[in-house]
């Protein structure tokens, strides 16, 4: 089968042949009909420092997948061939003292499809049972796909009360903009979004954003910020960039007694002062890792289905499923000209 990997440590990625993969016991091996492009693939792309802290080549990318269940394991009883899911990229121990309390999202021992184990940049791929979401019956494959990353932002935004709250959304890219849709679900009094891409901008006030900020070169971002606020106070802001500023503007701008969901991952360390910013200020942090499982899915589901994420929209390319797609998807991506891209077996469509 075709699959595209990370052949060897370094830029880029590599289309090649590997063989069709066999379930185990308690897997479901899958056809994937759709792959969606992540932030953390770019980090994969381009083999910054946490890539090549992470990864141990050659291993197959991808880990936003859906497909169609193709054949399961001997002690699989409760999944059937020909049953469309959504897969859970985080496979977790259950055995570790965080799973036993149920907090499966922060297992220590995960182990995460396309990073540690092999993804789903693939015609099938082998993953655990217990670890797809099956899907209703005419969902679109695409869709399917986007849910896992859509599970981060209802996770992200799962930490407060947004009923009547002014929220900031830091990073306008897709999950981004699916917290300016929760939010607007929930409640939110006023949400403003700020992103140095107009395009991702003005996808933030589709999405459900009253306003949208674009941070151009030069300026502060919490300069950028406050004129769009004036006199409002920040109950929250979501923070999905992972930039340094970002981070250092949360802290402040938030108000005494406010609280940040930071789900971003940056390239270096940053630099908060704690004691002024944070303790002195009554500021609660919130790190998000992936979804709960599984009630961020249970939740991801409900708010696709009733359209207050608008799915159609936050999925602005489908490309095909080849090695040059994906060199293409990361341009565009980095360029901040795209939402949500998803690999489909379907060819080329813009929509």
């Amino acid at each position: 089968m075709k699959a595209v990997i990370k052949s060897s440590p370094g830029p880029g990625f590599t289309e090649v042949d590997v063989p069709v993969p066999e379930p185990g016991m308690s897997d479901v091996r899958i056809r994937v009909e759709a792959a969606s492009i992540c932030g953390t693939d770019i980090h994969l792309y381009d083999w910054n420092p946490w890539a090549a802290g992470r990864v141990v080549p050659p291993r197959i990318m991808g880990h936003e997948i859906c497909g169609t269940i193709d054949a399961v394991g001997s002690s699989v009883t409760d999944q059937t061939v020909g049953t469309r899911v959504a897969v859970e990229s985080h496979i977790v121990c259950r055995t570790c003292p965080e799973c036993l309390r149920g907090e499966f999202h922060v297992c220590r021992n995960t182990s995460i499809l396309g990073v540690d184990r092999d993804g789903g940049f693939a015609e099938y791929i082998v993953v655990p049972a217990v670890n797809t979401w099956p899907l209703w019956e005419d969902c679109d494959p695409a869709v399917g796909a986007a849910m896992e990353p859509v599970g981060n932002a209802v996770h992200a935004t799962a930490v407060a009360d947004l009923a009547g709250a002014t929220v900031v959304v830091m990073g306008a890219g897709p999950i981004g903009c699916a917290c300016c849709a929760i939010a607007k679900a929930k409640g939110a009094a006023f949400i403003v979004a700020i992103d140095r891409s107009p395009f991702r901008a003005g996808l933030a006030m589709t999405m459900g954003a009253d306003a949208s900020c674009i941070l151009e070169p030069g300026t502060s971002m919490e300069d950028v910020l406050r004129n769009v606020l004036g006199e409002r106070e920040v109950d929250g802001v979501l923070e999905m960039s992972g930039a340094a500023e970002a981070i250092q503007t949360a802290v402040h701008l938030v108000r005494p007694g406010g609280w940040v969901s930071m789900l971003g991952l940056g390239d270096e360390p940053v630099a908060v002062d704690f004691s002024a910013d944070v303790v002195m200020r009554g500021v609660t942090l919130y790190g998000i890792v992936g979804r709960e499982l599984f009630a961020s899915w249970e939740e991801t589901t409900r708010l696709v289905r009733t359209g207050a994420i608008r799915m159609t929209s936050l999925i602005t390319d489908r490309l095909p499923f080849t090695g040059e797609a994906i060199d293409e998807a990361v341009r565009r991506l980095k360029k901040g000209t795209s939402g949500k891209i998803v690999l489909t077996r379907e060819g080329v469509r813009h929509d």
